[in-house]
């Protein structure tokens, strides 16, 4: 495993030059920038890979589907532009180096039906677009990772039994989950064993305490939660997602109403000192 940051834990908006940010990772002793491609295009994706080469820092990517392009909506032409975005977002990660699409790239982001109905039409509608450019993944060799959501940010894919129900649908190797302790803490019954369950569907993990500020501050239990990681032989990225900037551009998107730690570069270290000494053990 090796450890990585979110950029949106700097980003005060989603037009602004990351690069920066990304030296201030690779000083900070992280070996992984989770890229988010709000703002993104070709030609900023050459710049950022670029940068990763010079650093020698590995680019992961995450995106999210606005409710024009949502692939469960019962509108044809919904779910093609979403279907289009996806592609887009798949071309322009691989462009930066990445090998892993991941995020809410099942529906659409901070969207829900009032009454949360129609799931079965949700998920069927879900799985015939991710279907639709499984070959694209395979052209360019990138994984999906399908991010469980909590109840407050979407009614569709809250827990990992219906992340897994949704990839069991799809039924293609190069889609699988994201899993976020944060959300997890919020759906799951039993964190750890729905880690367990998800074992080799597991394509990225994110980290953060239960507020999504530094770990190791609050409740969360991340010696049980590393330990399941090894047991199942998880051996890839772990990004830090900590949403903790508020009156900034993108706050209202990541819904973050307050400071939940007041210098990210000062978060950033502090939770790598503590999350490695988990990959240590």
């Amino acid at each position: 495993m090796q450890l990585g940051v979110h950029s949106a834990t700097f980003v005060k908006d989603w037009q602004e030059d990351i690069t920066p940010y990304i030296i201030k990772c690779k000083e900070a002793g992280y070996s992984c920038v989770e890229i988010s491609l709000l703002g993104q295009n070709e030609k900023t994706a050459k710049k950022i890979y670029d940068l990763s080469k010079e650093l020698n820092i590995d680019i992961t990517c995450t995106t999210g589907l606005s409710e024009n392009e949502d692939l469960t909506s019962t509108s044809e032409k919904i779910r093609k532009n979403g279907e289009e975005k996806l592609v887009e977002s798949i071309n322009i990660a691989s462009i930066m180096g990445s090998k892993i699409l991941t995020g809410v790239i099942h529906c659409s982001w901070g969207v829900s039906d009032a009454k949360g109905s129609k799931k079965e039409i949700k998920f069927i509608n879900s799985a015939n677009s991710l279907k639709n450019i499984g070959s694209h993944l395979e052209k360019k060799n990138i994984r999906l990772g399908i991010e469980p959501l909590n109840r407050y940010e979407t009614d569709f894919i809250n827990t990992v039994d219906e992340g897994l129900e949704l990839c069991k649908l799809v039924n293609h190797p190069n889609i699988g989950l994201l899993l976020d302790v944060y959300h997890m803490n919020i759906e799951e019954k039993n964190m750890i064993e729905s880690i367990k369950r998800a074992s080799n569907k597991i394509f990225h993990f994110h980290v953060a305490e239960n507020d999504r500020g530094i770990p190791g501050t609050g409740t969360l239990n991340f010696k049980e939660i590393f330990k399941t990681l090894m047991s199942i032989g998880y051996n890839k990225n772990v990004t830090l997602e900590m949403f903790i900037q508020a009156n900034q551009n993108t706050s209202k998107d990541l819904f973050t109403w307050r400071n939940i730690e007041n210098d990210p570069f000062e978060a950033i270290k502090k939770s790598r000192e503590y999350l490695q000494s988990f990959l240590n053990d």
